[in-house]
């Protein structure tokens, strides 16, 4: 009898150790997820990695939990990188199956993470929703202001977010402000099952203090073999969606203005076509100069080619425009507006940054407003009885009071599951552009007029 009791002891010593070492959290933190390549077949897996050894990603299509010997793939980091007091790695995923749920773990020699997952784009036409912003800093009041914004992502449940620069103060370099940020999405993003978002991420001025930041915090792409020239394009739903990520904080004229015109003419036919830089052309605030030459670089070739969404930052407040095309001669500060072919521009800032004042509008302004705020699209193919469209909202994350105290009621909002991201959730305080109402549609109807 004491002897069975004796190896019934020692087993439960021997398992439970085991359990603890194979399941304790492991020594890693600030995961994000990045699209730098095919969103519908690829996606990069950032983490810093604090201890331990010998980490890879595990990872498949069903649903193992924290069990990583069950999951069918693996793959070890694809890049390793120690800068801005990290040590960075990065899982870049390939062969992925289009429009599809991927679990995931990462494992090491101290253990093994929480279960997360994430999804693919789809490869053919279908509809989506997708979060546009920019703009944090890093310190109060505007540090509150951008987690708020964090938390509608995990709320909202888009396929990916647009972060169009500016994600901390000062100029890109201070080691605690990107640990800070880092720390920040990964926490506030995340949604309760686990569900990560991608990140695409744009360059922004207070990135300048290192050109190449973006690409040795989230393995951004780059042109000419520089990683000073972080810009870049994806596509996804077949030619349904193509996005333009722009650099505004380099030339914008030469070598970035071939690749643009190279890349509108490559994807012209796509139904949908967006473009995110940080800086825009007409602020729609007194406090920030006009971007003349930016102007004459790209706004042009926005029109030529059809661009239907231009996404900006830098100004910290919201502004939506009618649809415009460029005209120096006869515009108002060089636009005009065209319903049938025009651009919609759509920005600018305030993600979390201390909102200006709005107090440079423009004939060709539907509306701006200042507020901490992002856009949330949804963007509907077309089908039988209805055109291809894109629904656009405003959605103010927090206002400050006398005090500058950041006011929210990002808790009241209901969160959305994955069967109805579509669905406006209660509580979420979308601003209104009358007489259009809470919902800009693009292609432009104006219901001013219509009747």
């Amino acid at each position: 009898m004491k002897n069975n009791l004796f190896f019934y002891v020692i087993a439960i010593l021997l398992l439970g150790s085991g359990c603890k070492k194979e399941y304790a959290p492991v020594s890693l933190d600030k995961i994000r997820l990045v699209w730098n390549d095919s969103p519908e077949t690829t996606m990069t897996i950032g983490w810093d990695q604090i201890s331990g050894e010998n980490p890879k990603v595990c990872y498949g299509t069903k649903d193992q939990g924290r069990k990583w010997n069950r999951y069918k793939l693996s793959q070890e980091p694809t890049r390793e990188i120690n800068h801005y007091n990290m040590n960075t790695k990065f899982c870049e995923l390939s062969g992925l199956l289009p429009d599809k749920a991927y679990y995931f773990v990462i494992k090491d020699s101290e253990g093994v993470s929480e279960r997360f997952w994430f999804k693919t784009a789809p490869d053919k036409p279908v509809p989506f929703t997708c979060i546009l912003g920019g703009d944090t800093k890093s310190v109060e009041p505007s540090l509150s202001a951008g987690r708020f914004s964090n938390k509608i992502v995990a709320k909202l449940r888009p396929l990916f977010v647009v972060f169009c620069g500016d994600f901390t103060s000062d100029v890109g370099t201070n080691p605690e402000y990107w640990a800070q940020w880092l720390t920040d999405w990964f926490e506030l993003t995340r949604a309760s099952d686990g569900r990560l978002f991608p990140v695409v991420p744009v360059m922004g001025n207070h990135e300048r203090g290192n050109m190449s930041v973006l690409n040795k915090i989230f393995n951004a792409p780059y042109q000419y073999e520089s990683p000073e020239n972080i810009y870049y394009s994806l596509s996804f739903g077949g030619n349904f969606f193509h996005m333009i990520l722009l650099n505004s904080e380099i030339d914008e004229g030469c070598e970035q203005r071939q690749w643009l015109e190279k890349d509108l003419d490559k994807h012209k036919n796509f139904t949908f076509k967006l473009a995110a830089y940080h800086k825009p052309f007409r602020p729609h605030t007194m406090g920030k100069r006009e971007n003349i030459y930016q102007y004459h670089q790209w706004a042009y070739l926005f029109y030529e080619y059809g661009l239907d969404i231009s996404l900006d930052a830098d100004s910290h407040m919201s502004k939506i425009t009618y649809p415009l095309k460029p005209d120096s001669v006869n515009g108002f500060e060089g636009f005009v507006r065209d319903d049938i072919s025009g651009t919609m521009y759509i920005g600018e800032g305030s993600w979390g940054a201390g909102y200006r004042v709005a107090d440079d509008n423009k004939p060709w302004t539907l509306r701006s407003g200042s507020f901490n705020q992002l856009k949330w699209l949804q963007v509907f193919p077309g089908t039988e009885n209805e055109d291809a469209h894109i629904d656009i909202r405003t959605v103010i994350t927090s206002i400050r009071d006398s005090a500058k105290t950041s006011i929210t009621h990002i808790e009241e909002i209901s969160a959305l599951s994955e069967d109805n991201v579509f669905t406006i959730p209660e509580g979420i305080d979308i601003y209104s552009t009358e007489p259009y109402g809470t919902v800009i549609t693009y292609p432009f109807i104006d219901r001013k007029n219509s009747n």
